[in-house]
């Protein structure tokens, strides 16, 4: 038996049982789970051989795809995003019936070839990552991931008929709106981006909350700790948060009930953390184990992680990453040394009254590197000259050389506030960004 069939079999009996998905798969050794996808690795590699840009790329590496095991056999081989952005059907070695696309932070945007099939398999497996969150028929969702070109909304929407529960994928809705039907439909379940939770909270804080949850998923992008726990206090629900993406094409890895790392999806990606620095820390990169018409291999997420070692609360034998540091486009190395988003993170976590969306840019003013906060201050909030001490005195005592390269004026600091709601400009908001190269530093 190989995994796909495995998971079905689960799935199904878990219909009838909503406790055995999580109880059987429990008792499954990591070890087992690795020799069942052996077959669907080999399978990965003689299809993917097939496509022009691996054909090429192959004879140039001189890689005989025939005697490729795992990917770590490819060596210096990695495929990168800009492939899906300037020409995904290189990558095609079979016959495409949909396309989903990446909401991205540039003007490129990155491209999957799927069949309906590969879809519905996706769907099916996170309905039974849901499975093991204890959802089954008696609980009703409501999920508003956006209804676009993109992934979210459309996995759940495919998902949640193989659950046998009441659910509306509404799209990208007014929280308003949905907060008003909550009491109506009765949803106990949330799935949304953490962006569009914190409004619905704001809102049910001012008129109400309807009743607690029962969980909520959040997609998309890394929610903070401080956000984490308002959002479960005032809902009495956990929050679990998945990593999916367009290029997985379904949940690559998702946090269980214990909120201790993300579990990897073991069933359809073989992951990797390239290169890790001295604490751990690499980039993603994964291999997909079940597709056929556009299978990736060793593709560079540009997410940042590490291995987490131990084992979970939960039991689940799958193994676990930590929470994405940052992207490798978000890092910078600059007079604090090699930054990343992770460090204003727990900065700025500490500090009453800000907002959920931040951006901190790394300027140059006649020569000197100066770090500009861009912040939102929740309504009601202390004054902004308050905000700012704060943050000084909380980089002091959290992070000393930054602190030092400050008071000997190697680097500066400054702040800038804006009205709540308008840093960002899409979906995603960039934590780090460098503009150092621009000509005003503005």
């Amino acid at each position: 038996m190989n995994l796909v069939a495995l998971s079905q079999l689960i799935f199904s009996i878990g219909r009838r049982y909503p406790r055995f998905p999580l109880a059987f798969v429990r008792t499954i050794p990591l070890k087992l789970f690795r020799e069942m996808r052996r077959p669907g690795l080999r399978e990965t590699f003689r299809r993917a051989s097939r496509a022009p840009y691996y054909q090429e790329a192959f004879a140039r590496a001189g890689i005989d795809a025939k005697k490729i095991r795992y990917p770590e056999d490819l060596g210096d081989f990695f495929l990168t995003a800009d492939v899906l952005k300037s020409k995904p059907e290189s990558l095609l070695c079979g016959t495409p019936e949909l396309a989903i696309e990446s909401s991205g932070t540039s003007g490129r945007i990155s491209k999957v070839y799927l069949s309906h099939k590969e879809m519905e398999y996706n769907a099916f497996q996170s309905a039974l990552i849901w499975a093991l969150y204890g959802l089954n028929r008696e609980d009703r969702m409501i999920c508003t991931l956006d209804l676009a070109f993109g992934l979210g909304a459309l996995l759940t929407e495919r998902g949640v008929r193989y659950m046998q529960m009441f659910a509306m994928v509404v799209g990208r809705v007014d929280p308003l709106e949905a907060y008003r039907r909550l009491a109506e439909y009765r949803f106990n379940v949330v799935v949304s981006d953490p962006f569009w939770m914190v409004r619905l909270t704001e809102i049910a804080r001012e008129h109400g909350r309807p009743g607690p949850l029962k969980l909520l998923i959040g997609g998309g992008e890394g929610v903070t700790d401080r956000t984490r726990s308002d959002l479960e206090q005032f809902w009495d629900a956990k929050l679990c948060m998945t990593y999916a993406s367009t290029e997985a094409a379904t949940i690559l890895a998702f946090e269980c009930l214990s909120r201790t790392g993300y579990h990897v999806n073991e069933f359809d990606f073989y992951l990797e953390i390239d290169r890790p620095d001295e604490e751990g820390y690499g980039e993603i990169v994964f291999t997909t184990v079940n597709r056929r018409v556009m299978p990736l291999v060793r593709y560079r997420t540009g997410d940042v992680a590490r291995w987490l070692p131990g084992s979970c609360p939960c039991r689940l034998p799958f193994r676990r990453i930590s929470p994405l540091r940052g992207r490798l486009d978000e890092q910078v190395s600059c007079a604090w040394g090699n930054v990343h988003p992770d460090l204003f993170r727990k900065i700025l976590g500490t500090i009453p009254g800000l907002a959920n969306d931040w951006q901190v840019a790394l300027l140059e003013r006649n020569g000197k590197q100066t770090f500009q906060f861009r912040l939102e201050l929740q309504d009601g909030a202390s004054g902004r000259d308050n905000t700012g001490k704060l943050i000084l005195k909380a980089i002091e005592s959290q992070e000393p050389s930054a602190w030092q390269t400050y008071v000997q004026k190697l680097a500066d600091i400054e702040f800038v506030f804006y009205p709540k709601g308008t840093l960002r400009k899409g979906r995603k908001l960039l934590s780090l960004v460098d503009e150092r190269n621009l000509a005003n530093g503005k």
